[in-house]
């Protein structure tokens, strides 16, 4: 606002208010437990036989992507699960001239749960990865692939749980409930034809597929309406998507409400909203900026008259200018959109 309006205001600098420190390389990351080093036998051996346990899903997938009338892209999404509390070197799964995709990583109650996809013919790639681990050591005498092997817990078919990627919280209960879903898909080598191809076989399933589309470099996101149920009935449909979470409300709802029904979604969160007490020990933000509307329903009970001044006294506290009101907002309530969309009780503290 220094360079805006017709009262321009210089900045204010803070100086000495850093301290110089020389640049120290940080560390190497992780954050989990150094892995530990198993049985070598009875670990390898056991997620081998997981590995090879795998086939027949494999097989099946390819026979109802055959039948359904895909000519390429087969394969089938399983998901590796770490010990508690060790760090997973995901990255080492996927392996590009093969075709296999990390498709999502997830962090659950201390454990890494990486979900892959394996071509058809493949997943003897990642067999191999098991096997060296267990015949081949490194010049230093470790057994190979050592810190990606003893990280793992377990190896499985993927699930719907193993694709969503938003908050476990909200994922459905009830598999009839029908919601937005975000679907997000891998770009693969032709973007165009993987969303072609999911369109093709969501409409199939009874889903309502909304225009449009946001494109990442890795990642194409659709707009998918179905039930939890629908999502489930296709290895098909599960094996081309890369992540699942539920569509969010945005705040273009809201902005683009006419006046008069601004006041009802007003009062409607003034009565699930609590304030603290009259001197109750709580945080308190300085905002220095062009006022603030003190009047606004609900800044009103947060914000008292005797606390808003001014360094001139003829400029007055009121928010000429639009911005100050918005930023005293922002810092009491954060984010409205979900403030206002969902009926949960409200405490400002």
């Amino acid at each position: 606002m220094a360079e805006d309006g017709p009262q321009p205001r210089r900045h204010f600098i803070l100086d000495h208010t850093a301290q110089a420190e020389p640049f120290r390389r940080p560390g190497g990351g992780g954050g989990g437990k150094e892995v530990p080093r198993r049985n070598r036998q009875a670990h390898g051996s056991a997620l081998l036989q997981q590995m090879e346990g795998l086939e027949p899903a494999l097989e099946q997938a390819k026979t109802l992507q055959q039948e359904s009338g895909v000519e390429e892209g087969f394969g089938l999404q399983i998901e590796f699960e770490s010990f508690p509390d060790i760090e997973l070197a995901f990255e080492s799964l996927a392996a590009e001239s093969s075709g296999i995709e990390l498709r999502n990583v997830r962090h659950e109650e201390g454990k890494t749960l990486a979900t892959v996809f394996v071509p058809d013919g493949k997943l003897q790639v990642l067999e191999n990865k098991i096997k060296a681990y267990l015949e081949k050591d490194t010049p230093k005498g470790e057994p190979r692939n050592q810190k990606l092997i003893d990280a793992i817990r377990n190896i499985r078919v993927a699930s719907i749980r193993s694709l969503w990627t938003d908050d476990p919280e909200v994922f459905p209960t009830e598999p009839d409930e029908a919601f937005w879903w975000e679907v997000w898909l891998p770009v693969g080598g032709d973007r165009l034809g993987v969303v072609g191809q999911f369109k093709q076989m969501a409409q199939g399933l009874g889903f309502r597929v909304a225009e449009g589309r946001i494109e990442f470099p890795e990642r194409t996101v659709l707009l998918v309406y179905g039930s939890l149920e629908q999502m489930q009935r296709s290895v098909l449909t599960l094996n081309s998507i890369a992540e699942l979470r539920r569509a969010k409300e945005t705040a273009d709802f809201f902005d683009s409400l006419p006046p008069e029904e601004q006041p009802d979604w007003v009062d409607e969160l003034l009565q699930r909203m609590t304030v603290p007490n009259e001197g109750v020990a709580v945080p308190h933000v300085c905002l220095l900026d062009t006022g603030v509307n003190i009047a606004h329903p609900l800044l009103a009970p947060l914000i008292r008259d005797v606390d808003t001044h001014t360094v001139g006294p003829g400029w007055g506290t009121d928010d000429q200018e639009g911005h100050g009101t918005e930023m005293a907002g922002l810092a009491l309530f954060g984010d409205l959109t979900p403030v206002l969309d969902l009926p949960a009780p409200v405490e400002v503290e």
